[in-house]
């Protein structure tokens, strides 16, 4: 069965196996739960390719959505229980250092009209449809080698981050609920937004490197070459939410850069990952 996985595939079951043997030697708040939820993606990503006809190609295919997303939402109490440290104080002082001007040029670009800050909010909370999107088009139009090339490069970036989350735990430069408002303004979408990412990101120290960086930069990367139509749309689309990053207070300028520097490490460990990974796993050593 381990031997039919895809480069992909085996990718998150590691992912999935390392989340599972943490769980068991920190001992995480609502460990148990968790370590279920992992243990049912490891089994079902090890079965959905025993599943046959269209319907189970497909599943087989966008499981690993299913996977980033609850894999995110659930990684908080491990985190926390894995690394005491947190790197605010030093990520705060590194921006005052080298990105001062510009952080505060950014933060307040354009007067921060009501309308322009909505618009940003959306831009911030259409993030995870910028892969899903490039996904897709690979899915349709590349075929079964070329969609699982984009993909496990995607899948990789993603892990990549959550990894930073582990090493460099940091929530960012967040605005108190009760002070957005009135720090960050906007209108009624503003406010939705907020709202909902209040309730839905349950995983807080995530800032460090910005996985929204890196996570918009490469998918408009791997769609630049086999989508030249799509490809400025899908720039411009990364571009915003890079830029909404710092605008709303979710990330210092100092975690975008590091978000660009991870998009250009899975870029370059991808090809040799994938390769490895796609060996028999008696051929390694």
């Amino acid at each position: 069965m381990i031997a039919a996985l895809r480069p992909s595939e085996r990718l998150t079951a590691l992912v999935l196996a390392g989340l599972l043997l943490l769980i068991v030697l920190a001992r995480p708040e609502g460990g148990i739960p968790r370590g279920a939820t992992f243990a049912g993606l490891l089994v079902a990503l090890l079965l959905t390719g025993r599943v046959k006809g269209k319907g189970g190609a497909l599943l087989r295919d966008f499981l690993p959505i299913l996977v980033v997303l609850l894999v995110f939402l659930l990684l908080q109490p491990l985190v926390v229980a894995v690394n005491v440290h947190r790197w605010d104080v030093a990520l705060a002082a590194a921006d005052a250092r080298w990105f001062g001007r510009l952080a505060a040029a950014w933060h307040g670009a354009f007067g921060r009209p009501a309308a322009f800050t909505d618009l940003v909010y959306l831009a911030y909370a259409s993030f995870y449809f910028l892969p899903i999107t490039v996904a897709v088009l690979a899915w349709r139009r590349l075929g079964p080698e070329g969609f699982e090339r984009v993909a496990f490069r995607i899948l990789l970036g993603f892990y990549l981050s959550f990894l930073g989350y582990f090493l460099w735990p940091a929530e960012g430069p967040r605005v108190p609920e009760a002070l957005a408002a009135a720090k960050l303004g906007g209108g009624a979408v503003s406010q939705a937004v907020r709202a909902f990412l209040h309730g839905a990101e349950s995983t807080t120290l995530d800032a460090f490197p910005s996985g929204h960086t890196a996570l918009s930069a490469l998918p408009a990367l791997l769609a630049t070459r086999p989508f030249p139509r799509w490809a400025p749309l899908l720039w411009v689309w990364a571009l915003a939410v890079v830029f909404a990053t710092v605008y709303i207070g979710v990330h210092y300028v100092v975690d975008v850069a590091a978000g660009l520097l991870l998009a250009g490490l899975t870029w370059t460990l991808a090809g040799p990952l994938s390769g490895w990974l796609a060996r028999p796993f008696t051929a390694r050593g």
